[in-house]
């Protein structure tokens, strides 16, 4: 009770709050759209943590307080064939000057390095234009451009994006999910000017490398061709069931992984009855860290419930230990930093009958060698590093199961979505969305939250299941908290998936409460709409008062007869509560 007194004396003291400032960010604002079709796009700003910033739709302008950084602006279509001439730009205010733009030139997906105060690079940061064509076979096409241990620039094909790049060496990472290579596909690195710096395909297989040299004095030592993935930054994308080859490679260039006991490689012992977070009594982590180790990512489109397995059928040739961490495109600093924890590791009980995710240990295989399946969502990844203990040189296969779908094809939600706004109105925020098709969908959930990352489900609306006309869903939340809202709206399919859908966000200002009159013998009447209603001194203290009937929507609220002087008036609970200040004159004429 001390605390609330002290707030309400402060909140009758100084009337309006106080705004809290954010120390150390400089504003931007962010705008995208002015194409086609601007209801395709959406997209996201992340930090170098892999921390989203800001998303959005489109058309959109937002603002947003930022430090300086490396950001990556994240660009997807739904149609799959870019943005159509729209555009995103982003300016420092207030001088409304751009300091970065971009497009998404082609296909569904897409990133754009934006550096805000220099955070990209030192003085010799200049900007170049990396562009990959697609191919014969484009949805096998992905890759990585790397500084030293950071992965500065990724994505597939057809991509076109700009990156400001500091002197030194580059590498170039380029990976084929057929193991083919890239069947025509090429990328080319240019100079502001327009030059060629560097250009180059993958002949052959699944994995290769070229280096790119930005430097003017040193000589990059880096070789080119084929490659063993044994370091995070050179992980392979796995967008399907997959075999790689394994052989005694060492630990790479890194030993990423940290020691035995810690956050990001925790100590579990087998049958001690101390769980691990996700369930299992098994022995983990990479209890001797890497050895000739495989990195590789995996491309979660479609949500349920991850299984996988390596080495199965009777293929295991040895212990094929592994963990395994939520990426994004920071999590190669986060696991050598030691800062992210791992969400699966199995480090073999045997060394046979395959290792991995499963609801059921397959046949030959033993529990021990098994953890718990992952419930995942579309859009997700995950990094593994595959650890081969035995030191021996064999094709290890991998092969998911379960419900979610692993693939690097566009992700499509099971309905055509025309649209999902989100406006503020005078009992709340409005939220809309329209559908031309919606075959096998059973409802729609809508999530809130006052930052994009943190999500409460607020409401289902059942879906009409149309096949193929066009269907409108309204509803307004009548709650808001004051300032941002998000609003994420997701699909839930009849086989029990659900599909990540677009975001939105609109501004709410706590409207001010109706009170009249003001000021006021005591006796005044309030908009409330039946909501709860307190009335407080100016020493903090609960006012005693007769609450009346007094006409739609409103409620006449008579204060005792001693009450005098400056209160206030608090109407509604939580995020929905306002307040006002009432004045009590006893001398003022009835």
């Amino acid at each position: 009770m001390k605390a609330l007194r002290t707030l309400l004396v402060a909140a009758l003291l100084l009337g309006a709050g106080a705004e809290r400032l954010s120390a150390q960010c400089t504003t931007y604002t962010i705008t995208v759209g002015g194409g086609t079709w601007d209801f395709e796009i959406d997209w996201e700003l992340v930090n170098d943590l892999g921390v989203t910033v800001a998303s959005g739709f489109a058309p959109q302008t937002v603002s947003v307080c930022l430090p300086n950084g490396c950001y990556t602006m994240y660009m997807y279509d739904l149609f799959g064939d870019g943005w159509n001439g729209a555009s995103f730009v982003v300016r420092v205010q207030p001088a409304n000057t751009i300091v970065s733009s971009g497009t998404l030139a082609n296909g569904s997906f897409g990133t754009a390095q934006v550096n805000l105060g220099g955070g990209c690079g030192g003085a010799n940061c200049s900007n170049y234009t990396l562009t990959v064509t697609g191919g014969g076979f484009p949805a096998e096409v992905s890759w990585n451009l790397v500084s030293g241990v950071q992965i500065v620039g990724t994505g597939f094909a057809p991509s076109s994006q700009v990156l400001c790049l500091d002197t030194g060496c580059f590498v170039m990472q380029m990976f084929d999910s057929f193991g083919d290579g890239w069947n025509g596909a090429t990328w080319t690195l240019t100079n502001s000017g327009g030059t060629t710096v560097g250009t180059g395909t993958l002949a052959t297989g699944s994995i290769g490398q070229q280096v790119i040299d930005l430097s003017p004095t040193t000589n990059c030592t880096v070789n080119s061709g084929p490659v063993t993935a044994s370091d995070c930054p050179q992980a392979v994308n796995i967008c399907t069931n997959y075999a790689f080859q394994i052989d005694p490679n060492g630990i790479g260039s890194l030993n990423e992984i940290p020691p035995l006991g810690s956050l990001g490689n925790p100590d579990l012992l087998l049958g001690d009855l101390a769980y691990s977070t996700w369930g299992s009594d098994n022995w983990g982590c990479l209890r001797n860290n890497e050895l000739n180790s495989t990195w590789m990512v995996i491309n979660v489109s479609g949500g349920g419930s991850l299984e996988f397995t390596f080495g199965g059928l009777g293929s295991q040739a040895g212990f094929y230990d592994w963990i395994m961490y939520p990426y994004t495109p920071g999590a190669c600093a986060a696991i050598t930093a030691n800062t992210l924890a791992p969400i699966r590791c199995n480090w073999n009980n045997v060394s046979f009958g395959g290792t991995g995710l499963a609801a059921t240990t397959p046949p030959g295989g033993d529990p021990g060698n098994f953890e718990p399946p992952l419930n995942v969502l579309a859009g997700q990844q995950y990094i593994i590093c595959f650890s081969n203990w035995s030191s021996v040189t064999t094709l290890v296969p991998l092969e998911f199961g379960g419900t979610a779908t692993v693939s690097c094809d566009p992700i499509v939600l099971p309905i055509t979505l025309t649209g999902f706004t989100a406006d503020p109105v005078d009992a709340g925020i409005a939220l809309s969305w329209q559908t031309s098709s919606e075959e096998g969908v059973h409802s729609f959930l809508i999530d809130h939250g006052t930052g994009p990352d943190a999500w409460t489900t607020v409401i289902e609306v059942e879906a009409t299941g149309s096949a193929a006309q066009e269907t409108r869903y309204a509803w307004t939340h009548p709650e808001p908290a004051p300032g941002t809202n998000f609003y994420r709206l997701r699909i839930v399919h009849h086989d029990g998936t659900i599909a990540t859908g677009p975001t939105v966000s609109a501004e709410w200002s706590t409207p001010l409460l109706d009170v009249m009159p003001n000021p006021s013998t005591g006796r005044f009447s309030v908009a409330c709409k039946g909501s709860p209603i307190q009335v407080f001194d100016a020493l903090g203290r609960a006012v005693a008062f007769e609450r009346r009937p007094a006409g739609p929507g409103r409620s006449e609220v008579v204060l005792d007869r001693h009450a005098q002087g400056l209160h206030l008036l608090v109407v509604g609970e939580g995020d929905g509560r306002r307040s006002a200040r009432v004045l009590v004159d006893r001398s003022l004429t009835p």
